[in-house]
């Protein structure tokens, strides 16, 4: 094939038409399987092979030689059981470039027919099938090396090892995936795409040998051959569950494979087996060794075989003497590799003919340093060469290897000299570290009792999302050193047991990469702000809205000149709650030379003289609700770590109000639903109910969570609670089947909490007593088929005690408890019931993000299934497609309630929206009301401006016009002024927090400082598209972390000085009060952060912001398509024993 006339593309077609023909070439035909794939995969085959074929490949090899050498199984049976298996695995996880089925039948018969004819095997692999990395040469066949321009490249001949294995009587039929450049720990090509691994879809098989990793680790193998640079048996090993060996260089023969920079020597390559059992292990490297490769292969060590028992190989009456690694110093395990130390450790403790100490490390960042040098002494010409030659584009791990790799140079002949000296030098340095573990010496003199394993991590980690896997030391540093390296299963990941160390300091930047990864992996402690205790279910029906008696005070709409009653009182208890810990973060902001906590204590008497504090959360779907999680997280003093140095937490304890829109409103509401929970405790919600953005919301939620449900049922319940509140003479709208939908993702109870209402947040302990700030959401009013415009939308906002309006249209609020009652001219008549239960919460989110009801409309689109496809036709008809995408809050509460100016005074309905149609995408408005008298609005911004993705300002743009409206609908707000979009992009102003506002002198009357803080890439690139409608766990908890570190800059990494900034701002309009002078520090912080009025409105280049800080996982590359994602659960981890 010419590479000139096919795009990558093409190529990678025809590889995988090549792959998938092999398959279809198995017979019996290999079984198809499940359209929605389980996380944990490793069941399926069971229920799809024969009971036979399920034996037979779970057998371990030793035990399978045994069968095919007595005759009581053939090669034949055996081989078709391992061929069906291997194309289970590989619609499972994505792990096979081809299947041999001719070739291997072929041979089966040939050993099923020698058997039969002598009574005796042929060789001590007699029919024993073995999987072979596909880079390993097999005559005639591709041997790509994960490069799409060597899709052509064909082995000439049998690699060595391929030959000796064959004339032991083995059956090769099935070859793996490997990575672009082999130079991965995971296993990523664009010939194939990604392999998966089986325990957990959402986690890396390893690599480079993950192809075999996933494969054996399904049973489609039960014994591989893979190739070893840094790890690339032992990662995937060790991530599958399986047993792994890398020998000692020149041991295994290596002639045939397709590699780069093939004959380089400084740090040597090697081949070694993975199996299902250590003895496969023995196997292998006794047949290999057994058949002298080193009389064809002369660089082969010539050591034979040595099956020596224990007391051979120590001597007899010595003990067994392991040294264990607990952490090479460089990067600290996460707790599950830490717990599967000890568990070998206490095992080998009570052994008698075992003696354990601990290994201290030595330099193993040097022994990096050296290792990354070599590795590329081309500058990597050959891999960069390889890639451009077909165009593909760069992976991920092969950009991190490669292009962001400080070490990667072209090495002159002197350079090349000086690293290999460096490399001979570390190793005499750790061979006189061994040397000194011992305890006696012989009668020569010679040392004695020395160490004679180290017990060591296989890795920082479980196995770890999709691209995060970065850190090589633990595998990489005994390619260095050149020792032989086994590693062997012990655990899984235990919820209950490896809980993330909180407070935990990293010691450098590969650690705290590493550290963030833990928080992906293994869950929080559960706090006692948790998800078991939740607001009240106190709707009298359910989902169905009921005419009741009304209280002996009959409720009434009231004008909005004023805060409510309720409000008011709510105010008082909640301003003191905001006291200590105020004084507490401006403690630890600690702005310098100023005392922040004594200015609290000196005005705690005087409210109006302390700060008032906003917190807004924009829309934009689950991105907005992910982003501003992250953000809540960092903000509040609960969450672990948040009041460390660089962190702000504290600051949602200090504020008052916390207004949600759409993606941000369900965030909200979802926190207040649950009793004001943690964001970390919704996120490892035991229950599994919460934030569960897994499983689409046009699936339905886990059959094993709560909710107990298929996506039948999910619908069925929906369809009966929305069809019982129309029986009952209530309009229904599209936003009762979104919200009752958006109630099992937000609401932790059965069937997404039917009975939840929003004017049950007012009955909650934690906020009667003022524990919480004031939550808001923000919907726009608009009848059916009307276009918004920014200037003259009425907003309405839906709050614990009410539902209503500041703008002087309508200028009303009704209690939020008895929406759905029959108002007229602001009063229910005599007789006439209350309506209790109308104010579901789900309900409620829904109407503040009813854009969705849109997608809703949209049934063909791709992704949804065919039942929810019918089941939206089937609402559709009955509802109409011309009500398009509002919420109906029949009868209009306001209907002939301020006649002269309420545009649906003589409507009896009353239709609202997404708060977001307006633009105004954060819910600024109800925070910037004069009653309210916020001194400063922190605003996350989430927004999907720009055509990839990212904020831009739009939505402080319409907040700041529609005050300037000449219309009045601004009714008295004050608002700071504002640039153009283009500006923000073209100053950078969307890319870090800034302040708008500073100078309260440049309005007419005082606004809330602005403190704009935009969605940006830190740590993930986070600009998933508004309507992706499903987040695995690895896309979800990243997506918050980088929300955190968004709101944190980094931890105080990007600007330390940010902390204080926030401190600043806080302080700013409180300061002017008190007519206290402005700290310099402040004043440094507003030079820094705040708008000087500078613009610049050309129109700017596409935006692409890069990363602040280093990724946690690349989305582009994980099988997210920026439409979904891959998830975090336990996963099968293993420890590395060195032999020497």
């Amino acid at each position: 094939m010419e590479m000139a006339k096919s795009s990558w593309q093409d190529v990678a077609a025809t590889a995988q038409e090549l792959r998938d023909n092999s398959i279809s070439r198995v017979d019996p035909p290999v079984p198809d399987v499940p359209q929605d794939l389980a996380k944990n995969v490793t069941g399926i085959p069971k229920k799809l092979l024969t009971s036979d074929e399920v034996l037979i490949t779970e057998t371990v090899p030793e035990e399978l030689i045994s069968a095919l050498a007595s005759g009581n199984i053939s090669s034949t049976a055996v081989v078709n059981a391992f061929l069906r298996r291997a194309g289970l695995a590989q619609k499972l996880t994505n792990c096979i470039t081809e299947l041999l089925p001719e070739e291997a039948l072929s041979r089966a018969k040939f050993l099923d027919d020698y058997f039969n004819e002598h009574r005796s095997p042929i060789g001590p692999l007699h029919g024993l099938p073995i999987s072979v990395k596909e880079h390993i040469g097999m005559k005639g066949k591709g041997v790509n090396g994960g490069f799409v321009s060597w899709w052509d490249h064909k082995a000439e001949e049998d690699a060595h090892v391929i030959r000796i294995l064959w004339r032991a009587g083995c059956v090769f039929y099935a070859r793996t995936t490997q990575p672009q450049t082999l130079m991965h720990l995971e296993t990523s090509n664009n010939l194939y795409g990604v392999t998966v691994n089986p325990f957990n879809r959402d986690l890396t098989s390893g690599g480079s040998s993950g192809g075999e990793g996933a494969l054996i680790g399904l049973r489609g193998s039960c014994l591989g051959i893979g190739s070893d640079i840094g790890g690339s048996v032992r990662s995937p090993a060790a991530n599958c569950g399986l047993y792994g060996f890398r020998p000692t260089s020149y041991r295994v023969p290596v002639t045939g494979w397709a590699v780069t920079m093939e004959s380089e020597e400084q740090i040597v390559g090697v081949m070694g087996p993975l199996s299902t059992s250590l003895e496969g292990i023995k196997l292998f490297v006794r047949i290999i060794t057994s058949a002298k490769p080193w009389l064809v292969e002369p660089s082969c060590l010539p050591l034979p075989w040595k099956n020596l028992r224990l007391e051979q190989s120590i001597g007899q009456g010595k003990k067994l003497r392991v040294g264990v690694l607990w952490s090479d110093d460089v990067v600290k395990p996460h707790p599950p590799v830490t717990r599967a130390l000890k568990t070998v450790v206490n095992k080998l403790g009570v052994l008698d003919a075992v003696e354990v100490v601990n290994w201290k490390p030595y330099k193993h960042d040097e022994a990096w340093e050296i290792l990354a040098s070599l590795y590329f002494a081309d500058g990597a010409k050959e891999e960069i060469d390889a890639i451009h030659a077909s165009g593909e584009p760069w992976r991920p791990l092969s950009k991190f290897i490669i292009q962001e790799n400080p070490h990667v140079k072209h090495l002159s002949i002197e350079e090349m000299w000086y690293w290999t000296g460096r490399r001979e030098k570390y190793r005499c340095r750790y061979a006189e570290v061994w040397n000194q573990t011992a305890t006696s010496t012989g009668p020569n003199g010679e040392l004695a009792d020395t160490v004679d394993v180290i017990l060591a991590p296989a890795g920082p980690g479980a196995a770890p999302p999709l691209d995060s896997a970065k850190y090589w030391g633990y595998t990489s540093q005994w390619n260095l050193l050149d020792y032989p390296a086994l590693v062997f299963p012990v655990s899984k990941v235990d919820p209950d047991a490896d809980m993330v160390e909180e407070g935990y300091e990293p010691m450098n930047e590969q650690d705290a990469f590493n550290y963030r990864l833990s928080s992906l992996i293994v869950p929080r402690e559960w706090s006692n702000n948790d998800l078991r205790t939740r607001a009240l279910p106190n709707a009298p029906d359910g989902y169905t809205p009921e005419h009741l008696d009304c209280p002996s005070t009959r409720p009434t709409v009231r004008d909005a000149g004023d805060l409510s009653d309720s409000e008011k009182q709510w105010l008082d208890t909640r301003r003191r709650k905001t006291i200590n810990p105020m004084r507490e973060l401006l403690r630890r902001v600690n702005i310098p030379n100023f005392d922040g906590p004594s200015y609290v204590t000196r005005n705690e008497n005087n409210r109006s003289a302390l700060p008032n504090i906003g917190i807004a959360m924009s829309g934009g779907g689950y991105r907005a609700l992910l982003n501003g999680a992250g953000a809540i997280a960092a903000f509040d003093d609960r969450e672990d770590n948040s009041s460390s140095p660089g962190h702000i937490g504290g600051l949602l304890q200090s504020a008052t109000y916390l207004g949600g829109l759409s993606g941000g409103g369900w965030l909200v509401g979802s926190l207040f639903v649950n009793n004001f929970t943690t964001v970390s405790n919704s996120l490892n919600d035991p229950s599994h109910t919460v934030w569960r953005f897994d499983q689409s919301i046009f699936e339905g939620p886990d059959a094993g969570s709560i909710q107990l449900l298929d996506t039948a049922g999910y619908f069925n319940t929906i369809r009966d609670q929305v069809s019982d509140k129309a029986d009952a003479g209530f309009n229904r709208s599209i936003t009762d089947y979104w919200g009752r939908a958006l109630s099992f993702q937000l609401i932790n109870a059965t069937d997404g909490g039917p009975a939840y209402t929003w004017s049950s947040i007012a009955l909650a302990d934690s906020f009667k007593q003022g524990d919480t700030p004031f939550p808001v959401l923000v919907a726009d009013g608009r009848a059916p088929g009307d276009t918004l415009i920014s200037g003259n939308t009425t907003v309405f906002e839906f709050n614990p005690y009410e539902f209503g309006t500041w703008d002087p249209t309508t200028f009303g609020f009704v209690p939020v408890e008895y929406l759905g009652s029959n108002f007229s001219n602001g009063e229910l008549a005599p007789g006439v019931q209350c309506v209790r239960g109308f104010d579901n919460a789900g309900y409620i989110m829904g109407t503040s993000s009813s854009l969705f009801n849109q997608f809703l409309l949209n049934v063909d689109t791709a992704g949804i299934p065919d039942f929810a496809k019918s089941f939206v036709t089937d609402i559709l008809t009955p509802i109409g497609r011309d009500n398009n995408d509002i919420a109906d809050y029949s009868p209009n509460p306001f209907y002939g309630y301020h006649n002269s100016t309420n545009r649906n005074a003589q409507s009896g309905r009353l239709t609202l929206v997404d708060g977001g149609e307006d633009l105004q995408n954060i819910p600024l408005h109800p925070l910037i009301q004069p009653n309210r008298q916020l001194d400063v609005i922190f605003a996350v911004d989430s927004s999907a401006d720009t055509d990839t993705v990212w904020p831009n300002g739009t939505a402080l743009v319409a907040t700041y016009e529609r005050n300037l409206n000449s219309t009045g609908i601004g009714n008295g707000t004050s608002f700071p002024s504002i640039p153009d979009t283009n500006t923000f992009v073209n100053l950078g102003l969307n890319t870090r927090p800034t302040f708008f506002g500073c100078n309260s002198s440049n309005t007419s009357s005082i606004s809330p400082l602005i403190v704009y803080i935009p969605n940006a890439p830190y740590v993930f690139q986070s600009n998933i598209t508004t309507f992706t409608f499903s987040y695995n766990t690895t896309a979800r908890n990243a997506m918050v972390q980088n929300g955190y570190d968004v709101a944190t800059m980094g931890n105080g990494t990007v600007d330390p000085q940010w902390p204080v900034c926030v401190g600043c701002a806080i302080l700013s309009r409180s300061l002017e009060r008190t007519e206290t002078q402005v700290p310099q520090a402040c004043e440094q912080c507003f030079q820094r952060y705040c708008w000087d009025g500078t613009t610049n409105s050309t129109r700017p280049n596409t935006f692409e912001p890069p990363f602040k800080g280093q990724a946690l996982v690349e989305s582009g590359a994980t099988g997210l398509r920026r439409d979904s994602f891959v998830a975090v659960a336990a996963a099968v981890m293993g420890l590395m024993a060195l032999f020497v």
